[in-house]
């Protein structure tokens, strides 16, 4: 396939379907600070909930995770607290 836009570049992902490659960028690079005491406007509550309908694509660098995935991690996120408690650092919050 040709590339249709010569300045992005494209590969194929495990579905044979061409995908752009993302490329890190600074000076496009946002950060926003959350608080607790901020609400969520409308259009951004819209937005969530059509995202939540669209259903999940998992692709070679991104599989979908296995349930030893999850409990490796698991550990592995409690391995860290009990470190962070041992050195006297904060754990992280969950949401």
């Amino acid at each position: 396939m040709k590339n249709p836009n010569p300045n992005l570049e494209y590969r194929k992902n495990s579905k044979g379907r061409m995908v752009i490659v993302e490329k890190y960028d600074p000076d496009t690079m946002v950060s926003f600070t959350l608080t607790s005491d901020m609400k969520p406007t409308d259009s951004q509550l819209k937005m969530i909930q059509e995202a939540s309908k669209k259903p999940i694509i998992y692709e070679d660098d991104c599989p979908e995770l296995t349930p030893q995935m999850i409990e490796a991690f698991k550990n592995a996120a409690t391995q860290r607290n009990m470190k962070l408690k041992k050195a006297g650092k904060k754990t992280p919050e969950l949401v």
